[in-house]
């Protein structure tokens, strides 16, 4: 498990909002993210499928995400190499200040260890909080 926490210079209410955005339009959030599709959106869950490119390959994948104030869990359903999910959370620290934390629990599907990318968590919320705090 990999965790990085940084703080938003923006409301809990902002930050909030802009997480569930991230839902349906991760390509502004998440480095390398194209082709979005939501399956399934109901009050419960969402469903969806992505295309992910880095510099060494391009992935498809689906998820199922869940969302409670203030906690949004991105659970792989399919993945070719990865099982696991990513939490966001969020909590107020002040009236304009908003702690987040992403927290990626991922296993590689065939050693059953952990991936331990700090790099990319740290990377994926630093790109998190500059859109919130542009938007």
């Amino acid at each position: 498990m990999v965790q990085y926490t940084t703080i938003v210079n923006a409301p809990l209410e902002k930050v909030w909002e802009q997480l569930l955005y991230k839902i349906e339009k991760p390509e502004n959030f998440v480095p390398g993210v194209s082709d979005v599709i939501i399956f399934d959106k109901n009050a419960d869950f969402v469903s969806r499928q992505m295309k992910v490119t880095t510099a060494e390959n391009t992935t498809i994948l689906k998820e199922k995400i869940t969302f409670i104030p203030y906690k949004v869990r991105f659970l792989l359903l399919e993945h070719p190499s990865i099982e696991g999910y990513v939490d966001n959370d969020i909590k107020a620290i002040s009236e304009n200040e908003t702690e987040m934390t992403f927290i990626i629990n991922w296993i590689d599907k065939t050693t059953k260890t952990e991936i331990n990318n700090f790099e990319m968590a740290k990377n994926a919320v630093l790109k998190t909080k500059t859109f919130i705090e542009n938007n």
